[in-house]
Order: structure tokens, then C-alpha cells, then sequence
């Protein structure tokens, strides 16, 4: 391996805490307990597996997979290996995962069994080579067998720095998803920076319970490996289950969501459990309002830290630290982190002071590669030499980031992106709607909740239910509308556009005076 002098790679960050503390635990999965020298070793083992199958550098490798030890073996496998990952959220609909596999050229498809068995048929027609890692999926393949007679030596791969390493495909406002690009340097440099920010300490445990398949719990967990910490891996949410875990593990830092953070406060059996041991907590997706903050930092931790971004910048561009938030409450998204600059530009690539609104852009190590199969949508993100977020915000006097409002029509909801037009997609398939839009409003649970605005044509009646049954058909879960609101006609610009805004405005209350 002719880079490996200086050079930057995933499958580093366990060989090294392999050499440094090859008996320490690294990941605890129930009661399954792998040391960092069995993950590097077991990395390998994989890695040589895939190479001796025939896959060269640069094939892709798709994963349909819940939280588990297995999936940290596999995807550091996949990147010492120098193949691409391309990790799929298993709730997207068939129709979405059959899309990503044919843009992508899937070569290998590694899931769990009971979370592709009614899909399998499908899949098979796109991608016919896949093992189950958990659960059994008949004649396929199994990844523990995969590993049988492999050698455990590092397989001699050269990498380079910006070679990407991962696929991750996030939606657009095309309504179909976009496949981000992203390197090893960008998320070894990633999990650095957030070692820093967190102040990670080599005796942390880190919880991993976000899902793998999104970049900031991929981060997170990369992070604990990075510094030698131990990883307590739980796959799913679920209130006292947590709060157990918390106590029983003597977890110190975790990243979850803000309703989730809510519901541990809320839950009847909260002061049953000792959360002591956490030093900081995480959340992502929107700020919390001051009175929920307080009581997260009063009976949680005493360290709450907000941390935005995209999987473009993989993955944390702003952080809005403990010592800020109490002092500040509404759309603030704090400073830069350590890893990337952060300016606020006009639409001719002027860097406006502060106080003026415009688009947030960044640049750093962690900026993507670019969009997969995507130059022209590539390029118009990194305009003027700066990534392009399609947010608007400005600076605050005191250089504090406040966020406008969205550019780019996608709904944020319970920690997902849904691209609006593929809900209007959806409902515009129903026999009764003459014209739909999908909006997200703000919910006190879900940040933003999915809501349908219809049209029925002239002489038809449909019901709520009638709606969202339909569209749990063609959708995924998070993608169907929480509610669905019948009107006369859709507000218009004279040119024909729908006015989105007019709605969110109008009717930015309406979870308010409806319980769900």
C-alpha cells in the first residue's frame, strides 16, 4: 500500500485503537461485548471477503439494516476494503429502495432478514447477490458465514483521501432522492471534530441508538471509535427501555432527538432511573423552547448542545453550545464548528455582514464529494466556491447563526426529509384529487408534521382516512401527511404557483387545536 504513509482513511481509526487497546471493549450490543481488536480483525475478515468475491474498489455495496455490531463490522469492512457504502433507511418505500439500487449499480445488498422479507422478490430483480446479517433469508448467503476462512491481516487496498466511501441519499426537491458523496478524509475529520466539540475522553460510553444509516449517528458512533471510548448499541426508541440502558451502562454522552428528550421527561417511571452519569447530551433537527430546555438540563444532564447541518457537510456545520442556549431562544443555530467556515451570501456571491439575510454556505474538509450521477446540481451547490445549504439565516451582533426559513421545500419531521413534491406526487395519483400540495407545519412532537392541502374535483367527497390510507400505499411511513385539509382552491400567484408560504402562515396553528 503505497499511501499508507500519510494517508487519510476510515479503516484506520480501529486499526490503530486495535494496536492501542486491542482488549477494550469497543461495542457492547446487548450482551455481546467486541473488542477492538475483534472489530478490526473482523473488518478485515469482511473486507477480504468482499475483495475475494471479485468486487474491485469503487463498487458499491448497499445495507438495509437496523441498529447492530454486525453493522459496525460491516461498514468499516466496506471501507477497508475501498468499496463504497451505500446505507439505505429501511422505512423508504420499495419503490425509492429499487431506485437507489439502480442508480448506485449495487453490486451487493447485505440486510437484515426481517426487514426486507416482503420486499425480497423486488430487490432481487435489481440486485440478485445479498446476505442476510440478521435473520435468515432462506438461500442467501449469511454474513458470519461470509466471514469463514478469511484472513485477518489488513487487506492491501491503496486509498486515497477524497476516494469517496460512502453513498448516502438524502431527498431533493426534485422529489426524487440525491445521492451524497461523501470521503474518508470527510469523515475521519468529522469524527475528530466532534471528539473535540464533545470533549470525548477515552473512558466515555457513547450510546448508539439514532440509526447507522444517517450521518449523525454514523459520526457519533465513529467518533467513540475514534477516541477508543465504548459504544452501548440499542436499535430503536423506546422511553424506559433508554432510561435502563442510561442507568444499567453508566452511559456519559448520547445524541437523540428533541421529542425524545420530551418523553423521558414526561415518562411516569422517570424518577425510578438514575441518569447521573451523563455529561452531555446531543440533539439535532430544531432548538428546543426554554422551558423544555430547562427541565433537560435540570433532570437529564447539565450539558444540552444543539448541532445542525446536512449530510452534504457531513455532518454538523453549526453547533449551538450549553453555554449559549439559556441566553438565547428561537431559530438559533449557534456558531461553526471546528471543521468547516460558515458565511451568509447573497445571490451574486457576496459575503453579507451581519444583521442581512441571505443563504448559509459553508466550506471544510467535509464538504461531499458531490451528487452521484448529479455534475449540474453539483455545481450549482458549490457556486462561488462556497457549499450552498439552500437555508436563509444572518448573524446575530454578537455572531450567533439565526435561521430564517428554507429555500428548498423539504419537510423536516421527526429527524427525516421528506421531499414535499413526492407527497404531492402521491396524492395527486388519488381519483378525487383535481390538485395537492404537502407542507410541513410546525408540532410540538414532530418539529414539522407532513400536512396535505387537497383540491377534490367537482362532483367527488372523500374522507380524511380515505387519504392517508392511500398514501400509506405509495409512501413511506414518515413521508405520509399527519393531517389532511380539504379546501376550495389553493392559494395562487398570478403566474400559477402555489404559495406555500401563504399556507404556512395561515395555518401554522392547526396541530395546535388537534390532537395528534
Amino acid at each position: 500500500m503505497q499511501n499508507v504513509i500519510n494517508r487519510v482513511a476510515i479503516g484506520d481509526i480501529i486499526r490503530r485503537n486495535a494496536a492501542r487497546f486491542p482488549e477494550k471493549v469497543a461495542l457492547l450490543d446487548g450482551q455481546k461485548e467486541i473488542t477492538y481488536q475483534e472489530l478490526d480483525e473482523m473488518a478485515n475478515q469482511f473486507a477480504n471477503f468482499l475483495l475475494s468475491s471479485g468486487l474491485k474498489k469503487g463498487d458499491t455495496i448497499a445495507t438495509i439494516c437496523g441498529n447492530s455490531w454486525e453493522y459496525v463490522v460491516i461498514f468499516n469492512g466496506i471501507a477497508k476494503a475501498g468499496l463504497v457504502w451505500v446505507p439505505m433507511n429501511p422505512a423508504i418505500s420499495v419503490n425509492e429502495k429499487l431506485y437507489i439500487l439502480n442508480q448506485v449499480e449495487a453490486k451487493l445488498i447485505l440486510a437484515d432478514a426481517p426487514l426486507v422479507q416482503n420486499d425480497l422478490g423486488e430487490l432481487r430483480k435489481v440486485c440478485s447477490n445479498i446476505i442476510s446479517v440478521r435473520g435468515n433469508l432462506g438461500d442467501t448467503n449469511t454474513f458470519l458465514l461470509a466471514l469463514d476462512g478469511q484472513t485477518k491481516k489488513e487487506p492491501e487496498v491503496e486509498i486515497q483521501d477524497r476516494d469517496v466511501a460512502q453513498i448516502m441519499f438524502t431527498s431533493g426537491t426534485t422529489g426524487k432522492p440525491k445521492g451524497v458523496m461523501t470521503s474518508h478524509v470527510a469523515v475521519y475529520i468529522a469524527s475528530l471534530g466532534n471528539i473535540i466539540e464533545s470533549n470525548f475522553g477515552e473512558d466515555e460510553i457513547i450510546l448508539t441508538m439514532m440509526p447507522l444509516f444517517h450521518c449523525a449517528q454514523h459520526t457519533f458512533t465513529m467518533s467513540a471509535l475514534h477516541r477508543g471510548a465504548k459504544s452501548v448499541i440499542i436499535s430503536g426508541f423506546e422511553p424506559e427501555t433508554l432510561m435502563k440502558t442510561i442507568e444499567e451502562q453508566k452511559i456519559s454522552n448520547m445524541f437523540a432527538l428533541p421529542m425524545m428528550y420530551k418523553m423521558i421527561l414526561d415518562h411516569p417511571n422517570r424518577s425510578k432511573y438514575n441518569l447521573s452519569s451523563l455529561k452531555r447530551c446531543t440533539y439535532a433537527m430544531a432548538p428546543m423552547d426554554k422551558r423544555s430546555l430547562e427541565r433537560c438540563i435540570n433532570e437529564i444532564c447539565p450539558e444540552f448542545a444543539l448541532g445542525t447541518g446536512q449530510t452534504e457537510m457531513y455532518p454538523s456545520t453549526m453547533v449551538f453550545r450549553p453555554e449559549e442556549q439559556l441566553r438565547r431562544f428561537g431559530s438559533y443555530w449557534g456558531t461553526s464548528s471546528l471543521i468547516n467556515d460558515t458565511a451568509i451570501m447573497d445571490d451574486n456571491g457576496l459575503i453579507l455582514p451581519k444583521g442581512e439575510v441571505g443563504e448559509i454556505v459553508h466550506r471544510g474538509p467535509n464538504v461531499m464529494n458531490g451528487y452521484f450521477k448529479n455534475e449540474e446540481e453539483t455545481q450549482r451547490s458549490r457556486e462561488f466556491g462556497w457549499h450552498h445549504t439552500g437555508d436563509l439565516g444572518y448573524w446575530d451582533q454578537d455572531g450567533q447563526l439565526v435561521f430564517v426559513d428554507r429555500k428548498k421545500d423539504i419537510i423536516k419531521t421527526g429527524g427525516e426529509n421528506v421531499a414535499s413534491i413526492m407527497v404531492e406526487g402521491a396524492l395527486l395519483m388519488h381519483e378525487k384529487v383535481a390538485n395537492a400540495v404537502a407542507v410541513g407545519l410546525p408540532h410540538e412532537h414532530w418539529a414539522e408534521a407532513v400536512t396535505a392541502f387537497i383540491v377534490l374535483k367537482p362532483g367527488t367527497s372523500c374522507t380524511e382516512e380515505e387519504i392517508i390510507r392511500h398514501c400509506k400505499e405509495q409512501l413511506g411511513g414518515f413521508q405520509v401527511p399527519k393531517s389532511v385539509v380539504f379546501l376550495d382552491q389553493l392559494p395562487m400567484t398570478a403566474t400559477g404557483k402555489i404559495q406555500k408560504h401563504n399556507l404556512r402562515k395561515q395555518f401554522q396553528s392547526h396541530y395546535n387545536q388537534l390532537n395528534i
